[in-house]
């Protein structure tokens, strides 16, 4: 049996080995997830999409004074475990979460009521197995 000082350094090699390369790999290295920062969208930008519950944040549209988009890129290829990310938001600055929005094929869900708070966590969806889905989720702030 090992001593254990020897899991822990095992422990923090995967650690260090994940962090470093930006993607966790399920067990069977059959899901492939990767997360990278997003463009940020100030106030006088368009818009990437329609923010749901924000009247004043439409795609396309200039993003009105007060407001920040803040994203975060995912690329999920699913294999037979569905894996899935959880991506951290936080707002800048005194600002509060609004909502969220996504574009391309990435879905999100949240067990966590996070309107006026300033941060939060969510869970994207892992898509079908074989299929490779990717776009970005947005954390709308006010």
């Amino acid at each position: 049996m090992r001593p254990p000082h020897m899991f822990h350094a095992a422990a923090a090699a995967i650690v260090v080995a994940v962090a470093a390369t930006g993607s966790v790999v399920a067990a069977d290295s059959a899901t492939n997830i990767s997360v990278t920062k997003a463009s940020s969208f100030i106030p006088g930008e368009p818009s990437p999409g329609d923010a749901p519950g924000v009247k004043a944040i439409r795609s396309g549209k200039a993003i009105p004074a007060g407001y920040r988009i803040i994203g975060q890129r995912v690329t999920n290829k699913r294999g037979t475990p569905g894996a899935a990310a959880a991506l951290f938001f936080r707002c800048p600055d005194a600002k509060r979460l609004k909502t969220f929005m996504t574009t391309g094929d990435v879905g999100f869900s949240s067990t966590s009521r996070y309107v006026d708070h300033r941060q939060t966590w969510v869970r994207t969806s892992p898509g079908k197995k074989g299929q490779t889905i990717a776009g970005n989720v947005y954390a709308v702030c006010r």
